[in-house]
């Protein structure tokens, strides 16, 4: 088959986050199988743009990436609403349109990867009116907590976009079963199938090496609460940061670090804050972390907490797990597991609360040992690429043997 998947963003932009990599994984999953795989995305990597021929065929890792130029209306029209408003923007690309109608006829599935975004839109609405088969990917942004944020656009812009997309759409793809209740709140009844992310245990590592983080301050004594991903407020980081507080009172080795882009300035402000406190050499703004620098912190680690306001499926807890490390999470991010098996604790977004769960690991060598055990063979056993590629593959496939109306076999 010929695959197009359309996304805000592909590797390298990292700095958006989770979606890259599981999009990517995906992608590169899906060419092993000897799949054709091609990529729409865009030159933006959140607050940045990447160095990256644009509007043009890439190859990258065996799949063909076309990153096409984002062209910024918000600070040519509209500069005034950065004053206001903070996002990724629109990702306007307008040389996307006319290559997606060329390539269209060759293309046997159309993937779409994030709402709100002008590729996914106009890319929804060409594969809808050519009868090839469209599956819409939301990636958690559907999520109550989520949509209260700037709610009234965007409930707008659903109503007038994206419901008549998800109606016109083959299939939904939801990460978790709460992804699925998300679809259906919004009256659209267009089958669904669940497809969660998964994660590369193999690439993880169980122990970092010796003085990996002196530069950052940290001594092989340190006792590492590890925060990984955008500094948002929809991401717990205020919540965390309160409860380290505490911690750090309880437990005079431990260090927290916020590793991750900062979105909304929140490493100045907790820097003050951290001084105030007397706690400026504990909490660490290493920035964005990538590559071995990425492994090595997780594997440094002996705690890893997101109290999110809403997740997908967290492409950071998914690594946290692979790297054996206890986890402390929200209700919100949808990771119930975590808990059934013994990887972790999943508490309210409560200061104490999550100051409790943290300190149960750090004070306990043998409990912490136990749900890094736990950990990591949740990951090896359950939440590996394989299976996952194998599952999206056989929903493409009954798709594209439904409109070539070949007899499907059961």
């Amino acid at each position: 088959m010929h695959l197009l998947y359309v996304t805000h963003g592909y590797k390298p932009a990292y700095r958006f986050g989770g979606p890259i990599m599981s999009v990517s994984a995906m992608a590169e999953g899906m060419v092993e199988r000897g799949h054709r795989v091609t990529v729409f995305t865009t030159n933006s990597n959140l607050d940045q743009q990447l160095n990256v021929p644009v509007n043009c065929p890439v190859e990258v890792d065996g799949v063909t990436v076309w990153y096409f130029e984002n062209v910024d209306l918000q600070a040519k029209y509209f500069w005034w609403s950065r004053y206001v408003s903070q996002s990724m923007g629109y990702l306007y690309t307008p040389a996307l349109k006319s290559v997606m109608r060329g390539m269209l006829p060759s293309v046997d599935i159309v993937h779409t990867q994030m709402p709100f975004i002008y590729p996914s839109m106009i890319a929804g609405r060409l594969a809808a009116a050519s009868g090839t088969p469209l599956f819409y990917n939301q990636r958690g942004v559907f999520h109550p907590e989520r949509l209260r944020y700037r709610g009234l656009k965007k409930r707008l812009y659903i109503d007038l976009v994206e419901k008549p997309l998800m109606r016109r759409a083959t299939g939904l793809i939801a990460l978790t079963p709460e992804e699925v209740d998300s679809y259906r709140r919004l009256g659209i009844q267009t089958p669904c199938h669940l497809v969660p992310n998964g994660v590369d245990v193999g690439r993880f590592r169980r122990k970092a090496r010796p003085n990996a983080f002196a530069n950052l301050g940290i001594t092989d004594a340190a006792k590492v609460v590890l925060f990984l991903g955008r500094l948002h407020p929809s991401k717990g980081v205020d919540v965390l940061f309160d409860a380290f507080a505490s911690v750090a009172q309880a437990e005079p080795e431990a260090t927290l670090v916020l590793a991750g882009p900062d979105e909304h300035n929140l490493s100045s402000q907790l820097s003050i804050l951290a001084e105030s406190k007397g706690l400026g050499r504990r909490v660490v703004f290493p920035g964005m972390v990538v590559g071995e620098e990425k492994l090595e912190l997780l594997a440094r680690a002996n705690v890893f907490v997101l109290p999110s306001t809403g997740e997908g499926h967290s492409m950071a807890i998914l690594e946290a797990l692979a790297s054996g490390i206890p986890v402390v999470i929200s209700p919100e991010c949808n990771f119930p597991k975590v808990a059934e098996v013994g990887a972790g604790m999943v508490v309210d977004r409560d200061p104490k609360k999550v100051s409790d769960a943290i300190m149960s690991y750090l004070a306990d060598t043998e409990l912490a040992r136990a749900a890094g055990q736990a950990a990591y063979e949740f990951a090896e056993n359950e939440l590996g690429w394989s299976s996952i590629v194998t599952r999206l593959e056989q929903v493409y496939l009954a798709a594209r043997d439904h409109k070539s109306g070949k007899i499907l076999r059961p």
